[in-house]
């Protein structure tokens, strides 16, 4: 009897085995799709932010132009006078933007932003404490 019961679950294992190793691959292909239309999300996100900004910029600067111009063309100095304020303002803006863009793009600031350091932090002193 015991031999009759081995040999029914020796017969089924293999199918079973195909059963539930075709019911996990549907959840991970099911937990990936999910995983990719979260990324596709994020993407468009990203760049429905990414076009709004740029607009938004595009905007500031040229309404950033415009009173500059209207300020110079009331001014009552000279268009020599005019034109080295203009040339100075356009220094001090061009030094603020370069240091604002050089901040913003250093490894640091990111590793910062995305708080990885104290990821790697965390990691290393998990890792020295294992060594123990």
């Amino acid at each position: 009897m015991l031999n009759n019961i081995e040999n029914i679950f020796a017969s089924m294992a293999p199918g079973l085995l195909k059963i539930f190793q075709g019911a996990l691959i549907f959840s991970i292909k099911i937990e990936i799709l999910k995983l990719y239309l979260e990324l596709v999300e994020i993407a468009r996100n990203i760049a429905i932010v990414m076009l709004t900004s740029i607009a938004m910029l595009l905007l500031a600067m040229i309404a950033f132009v415009m009173i500059h111009v209207g300020i110079l063309i009331f001014l009552p100095y000279s268009l020599e006078a005019k034109g080295w304020i203009i040339l100075l303002l356009g220094i001090i803006y061009g030094l603020i933007s370069y240091t604002v863009i050089k901040n913003m793009c250093s490894e640091k600031t990111w590793l910062q932003i995305s708080k990885s350091a104290e990821m790697m932090n965390g990691i290393m002193n998990n890792k020295g404490d294992k060594k123990d």
